[in-house]
């Protein structure tokens, strides 16, 4: 029963600080809910392979409303590019339902390495680089290439149970030179867009006669799911308050950051802090 007591408010406390992440950064918050889910079920006794998988459905289903409450919030501050949004979309979500069935199938070990070291790398790019919202005008894509860069974000979304963008988001400012408000922004939605993919993918793709969770649809564990949705819909409103509120360059510093402990948390070895 302790433990039981211990998963529901780590998940209430993690849900809170996943909320606030994601609408200041513009962020899933996999990257946290992921480690401490994994954690978690392992001290109610849970299969670490099974505790694994259950931690990447549940997050990207956590995902969904965070990231719709956020979207909402930065939309109503104008800060989203919606024909970016919407062709990055759809492409994100088939590739997250992809990568979701990769996931349930394959270890990601090797990914997580590769993510990590890309992360790292990017974000010492991103606090040496000046402030990105006074580098020029934003670049403008065509339309398939939108869709093209949307594969790798929903292809990473589903393999790790993250929304994906602790990497979308310097896309949009190193790549695409967008202001770093619109960046977070913009990112919201097709996070929301991927996570629909992952989940539906680790909902589906369960082995015939595996044992799952009691209270669980497929790997997406709905105690879980409404512990960390209960702190982190609102926490996401205050988040992207503070974002908005916040100058350019501390925005983009702070994300740097984001980005540099996510990519250490990647390359950790399993069990250390986290899967």
């Amino acid at each position: 029963m302790d433990a039981v007591f211990l998963y529901s408010g780590l998940l209430l406390l993690t849900g809170a600080v996943v909320g606030l992440a994601s609408g200041f950064f513009g962020v899933g918050g996999g990257f946290l809910m992921v480690p401490v889910q994994f954690w978690t079920l392992g001290l109610l006794g849970v299969e670490p392979g099974m505790a694994l998988r259950t931690a990447f459905g549940t997050s990207l289903a956590v995902v969904l409303p965070t990231a719709a409450s956020g979207t909402w919030a930065h939309h109503r501050r104008s800060a989203i590019r919606w024909e970016t949004a919407c062709w990055m979309g759809p492409s994100a979500a088939a590739f997250s339902f992809i990568g979701g069935m990769i996931s349930t199938r394959l270890p990601p070990r090797p990914l997580e390495l590769l993510l990590g070291m890309v992360l790292i790398a990017m974000a010492v790019r991103l606090a040496r680089r000046p402030d990105c919202s006074i580098e020029g005008a934003p670049i403008a894509l065509s339309h398939a290439h939108y869709l093209l860069l949307g594969v790798p974000i929903g292809l990473l979304s589903g393999l790790l149970g993250i929304g994906g963008g602790v990497v979308l988001v310097p896309v949009f400012l190193l790549l695409l030179h967008y202001p770093v408000h619109t960046a977070v922004g913009t990112s919201m939605p097709v996070i929301l867009a991927a996570s629909v993919g992952g989940v539906t993918s680790y909902i589906l793709n369960v082995p015939p006669g595996g044992h799952m969770l009691a209270l669980s649809a497929g790997y997406v564990h709905l105690t879980g799911f409404l512990a960390l949705s209960a702190s982190s819909i609102p926490m996401a409103q205050v988040g992207a308050r503070f974002a908005h509120a916040c100058p350019p360059r501390p925005l983009q510093l702070a994300f740097a950051g984001v980005m540099l402990a996510f990519g250490l948390l990647m390359i950790v070895p399993p069990g250390v802090i986290g899967p």
